[in-house]
Parts: structure tokens; C-alpha cells; sequence
């Protein structure tokens, strides 16, 4: 296997009942591994200044890049990969106007593996523009998604 490049983007849009519609998934709070590696889990979007939570949003915008490489030694084994990814995003009210400024960007390196108990992904992420109160997390694990 040689490298491979992957590139994805995501957009979601609640409508007024709060159902997802374009393909949006309930919600629209966002960051982690699936999203914006290097930020907490559903840490990104607006935040509560009570509870220091973020409360989601009505639209939100993920971009996604990965550089994926035979792991070094592996020979034809294609189940384990080491890769580099930058990403970007951001959660906004209904509102809001969607704002590249407001988007939060990280990259980084990584391992992935389809074991025999199912996939496995391991990230590293340094966050490129973390504002003061984002909740950061550089290492992150995920099990069982597919990749």
C-alpha cells in the first residue's frame, strides 16, 4: 500500500425543532477525535459562562485532511497505519454567521489499526489556535468507529 489522502467535510444545520436536516447529526456540539482532534469532546461551539460547558449550536463546519502511510516494517499489512491530519472547525448559533476566524484548527500524527476486536485509532494533536477556555486534550483514543 502507498500513501493515501483522505479529505472530508462536514456541515449540519438544526431546523427550528431542532432535527437534524443536511445531514447533521442532533445537537451540533463538536470536538475530539471524530471532529477537531486536540479539543475535548463536545467541548467546541459556545460556552456556558456558568458551568464553563459548551451548550452546541444550530450549524456547525468540520474539514478534515490525513495523510495515511503503510506503518514502517509492515510489508503488505494494511491494517496498521500511521498517518498526519491537520483539522478545522466550529459550532454556531442560529444567528451567527458562519466565520473562519471563529474556527479552531489543529494537526498532528497518528496510528490506526484494525485489530481482530475491531478498529483502533490513537491521535496526537497540537492545537494551532486554542483560545483561552478551550478545553484541550493532545492525546485521544478511539475504539470501534470505523477509519
Amino acid at each position: 500500500m502507498k500513501a493515501r489522502v483522505t479529505v472530508t467535510l462536514k456541515n449540519g444545520v438544526l431546523d427550528p425543532q431542532g432535527k437534524a436536516i443536511e445531514g447533521a447529526l442532533g445537537g451540533l456540539g463538536f470536538g475530539g477525535i471524530g471532529s477537531v482532534r486536540g479539543y475535548e469532546s463536545s467541548s467546541l461551539g459556545v460556552v456556558d459562562p456558568t458551568y464553563y460547558d459548551a451548550v452546541g449550536g444550530s450549524k456547525r463546519l468540520i474539514a478534515n485532511a490525513e495523510l495515511q502511510f503503510p506503518f514502517p516494517g509492515g510489508g503488505t499489512d494494511r491494517s496498521l497505519r500511521w498517518f498526519t491530519f491537520v483539522d478545522g472547525g466550529q459550532v454556531y448559533q442560529e444567528d451567527e454567521k458562519i466565520r473562519l476566524e471563529r474556527m479552531r484548527y489543529s494537526a498532528g500524527i497518528g496510528l490506526s489499526w484494525i485489530s481482530p476486536v475491531g478498529p483502533l485509532k490513537l491521535s496526537y494533536a497540537k492545537p494551532l489556535n486554542a483560545k483561552p477556555g478551550d478545553r484541550l486534550e493532545r492525546f485521544q483514543f478511539q475504539m470501534g468507529t470505523g477509519f
